[in-house]
Formats: structure tokens, C-alpha cells, sequence
């Protein structure tokens, strides 16, 4: 990806604003950890809402690759409706384990935090109608993938989740460690974005597989 594009991308600099400005407001213990995390794990979830919707309303899209059952599935007009469901009970179980884990090892108490929270959250799902405006509008080389697409953020929330568990765990009692955990986020956040942007407009070799039982 060329550095122009990058530096033209609304989400990358709503990404830095926010994670920075929750690190800040750590550092100066104006919230607890505690905010960060569940901040973290909320913008999981609205990064899961924006790829449901984005895709629940592709227009055009290839599903080449794609298997179901040993078969190949065919282009019809359910098929996006049908991925689209299977990736939020997917994506929804896998955050509710999440949640029931975060939950019982840490709660916020404080009113302040919960303020940030909000703010967090808020100016997240605004960083993803934009994205979700920008691929919905905006000018493509090729056909997307409904497999690869429904795959991608996964590749995100990976990291994200990782810094929650550990973070959680080992970081969270102990600021020097906790500002580790956050400045590495920070990185592999924006990091991710930039990659998986580029990889999302070449053409993959790989073929995605979805298996029912």
C-alpha cells in the first residue's frame, strides 16, 4: 500500500486518536486499566457489526474458493444474507466467551471511566461508518471475495484479543507493564489495519473453507 493512501485514511488517524487518548488519560490515572480493556473489547465488537453489515450489502462479489459441505457454494441472492448471519453467530459466540471471561476478573466502578467508555465506543463506531462508507462507495480494481472479506477481521481482532487476555491477566495491577501492553496494541492495531487493507485489495491464492457439521 502506498504511503499517500495511508495517510489519507480517516480510520487510521480515529484509531491513533482514540488509542492514544485512552493511554493518556491512563497515564494520568484519569481512568483505570480496567476502561482500557473493556474499551478494547467494545471496539471488537463494533469492528464485528461493521463487517456484518458490509457484508450483508455487497452488491457484487465473487465467491470463488469458497466451500461448504465439500461443495462449492453458487452466487445467488441468499448467499451474502446467509454468510452474513453465519459470520455474526460466529463472530457474536466468540465475544460472549470473551465477555464472561473479562467479566470475571475485572468490573468498573468508577463513573468517569464509564464516561470514557462511552466516548470510546462512540468515536470507534464512527471510525467504522466510515469505513463502511468508504468500501461501500468507493472505487475497487476487483471484485471482492465474500469469503476472504467475512475472514478479515479476525486478522485484527486477534491481536486485540491476545492484549486483553494478557493484559488482563499479568498487566492490568501493574502500570509500567499495562502501558507495554498498551503501546504494543497501539502498534499492531494500526499495523494490521495498513496490512489488512493492502492484502484485502490484491488477489489471494487461498482458498477459504467454511465446514458445517
Amino acid at each position: 500500500m502506498k504511503l499517500k493512501r495511508i495517510l489519507v485514511d480517516p480510520l487510521i488517524y480515529i484509531l491513533l486518536f482514540v488509542n492514544i487518548g485512552l493511554a493518556y488519560a491512563y497515564f494520568k490515572h484519569i481512568i483505570s486499566a480496567e476502561t482500557i480493556l473493556y474499551a478494547y473489547f467494545f471496539q471488537s465488537i463494533v469492528m464485528g457489526i461493521s463487517y456484518f453489515f458490509q457484508l450483508l450489502t455487497l452488491r457484487e462479489y465473487s465467491v470463488k474458493g469458497i466451500i461448504i459441505n465439500h461443495k462449492p457454494i453458487e452466487n445467488t441472492p441468499k448467499t451474502s444474507g446467509c454468510i452474513s448471519f453465519f459470520f455474526l453467530f460466529h463472530f457474536g459466540f466468540f465475544h460472549l466467551v470473551c465477555y464472561l471471561f473479562l467479566s470475571d476478573i475485572i468490573n468498573i466502578k468508577n463513573d468517569s471511566d464509564l464516561v470514557f467508555l462511552r466516548y470510546a465506543i462512540i468515536t470507534f463506531a464512527v471510525g467504522e461508518l466510515l469505513n463502511i462508507i468508504k468500501q461501500r462507495f468507493g472505487k475497487h480494481s476487483e471484485e471482492t471475495n465474500i469469503g476472504e472479506l467475512m475472514f478479515t477481521p479476525y486478522l485484527r481482532i486477534i491481536p486485540m484479543h491476545l492484549f486483553i487476555i494478557f493484559g488482563g491477566f499479568f498487566g492490568y495491577q501493574n502500570p509500567s507493564i499495562f502501558m507495554l501492553f498498551v503501546i504494543l496494541k497501539i502498534v499492531s492495531d494500526i499495523a494490521m489495519h495498513i496490512i489488512i487493507n493492502k492484502t484485502y485489495k490484491q488477489k489471494s491464492n487461498t482458498s477459504p473453507i467454511i465446514h458445517q457439521q
